[in-house]
């Protein structure tokens, strides 16, 4: 296991708890405590956790940011304009991915009586289209990250793997003109498998994200097909587009 790998791994145990020692960091992942240590130096210089006397906790702020309970209400109807949108980009007998995100589950409620697939990872949306008969609800396994109420792991990349969808909605922590992140490493690769198995990628945010980092890239905007935004600079809009990127505003 490389350094990387290592430190992904510490993010993961951390998870949703609390507080880990370095001695349990150090018997699950087989290296020393000197080694943990500086690993939790690194990762405490990027603001994913905080280190304390023997062992590290989660930033408050990181995990306010994490939870979905927290973003759901945010910016709620910039974020219903821009899921209102993109439900228009679903034809019927479509094979569609919906992860997990706040924005991502509003375009949920504008899906019923479509007949299509949808594979998610997302537990809100399961509960969501649960009684929606027209369509088949493909649910993705693994571990559930409590903070997004998404599965996560090799179950759910090996999954996505295998398959083949015509649309990806992918939700996101933040954006620049240059990448769009996550806050968290696992879900961040889930994303990336889920990227890789579509015809079509359509990412959903609303502006507020704009012009911000979080810990994880996900990937460039060369990956990413149609942006759908419920405002957007027409400069920054221009820029996207001469890079092949379709543009939809929910202001239009």
């Amino acid at each position: 296991m490389d350094i990387n790998e290592r430190r992904k791994e510490i993010v993961n145990i951390l998870g949703d708890r609390d507080y880990v020692t370095v001695e349990e960091f150090s018997r699950v992942l087989s290296v020393s405590a000197v080694t943990i240590r500086t690993d939790l130096s690194a990762l405490e210089r990027d603001g994913i956790l905080i280190r304390t006397h023997g062992g590290a906790m989660r930033s408050e702020k990181k995990a306010k940011e994490r939870y979905i309970s927290n973003t759901l209400g945010e910016f709620e109807e910039e974020k219903k304009a821009v899921a209102r949108k993109a439900s228009s980009l679903i034809q019927d007998g479509y094979t569609v991915i919906i992860d997990s995100g706040s924005t991502t589950i509003h375009l949920t409620r504008y899906l019923k009586d479509r007949n299509i697939t949808v594979v998610t990872n997302n537990v809100l949306v399961m509960e969501l289209l649960k009684n929606e008969e027209s369509i088949n609800v493909v649910a993705l396994g693994g571990s559930l990250r409590r903070a997004s109420m998404g599965t996560i792991g090799p179950l759910a990349n090996e999954a996505v793997k295998a398959m083949n969808v015509d649309i990806y909605f992918m939700g996101a922590a933040a954006y620049t003109e240059e990448t769009i992140t996550s806050s968290d490493m696992i879900e961040t690769e889930l994303k990336r498998n889920m990227i890789h198995a579509s015809d079509k990628v359509v990412f959903l945010a609303d502006s507020s994200k704009s012009g911000k980092k979080a810990f994880s890239t996900i990937c460039s905007w060369d990956d990413i097909d149609t942006f759908v935004v419920d405002k957007i600079d027409p400069d920054f809009r221009r820029r996207l587009e001469e890079k092949g990127v379709e543009v939809i505003s929910a202001e239009e």
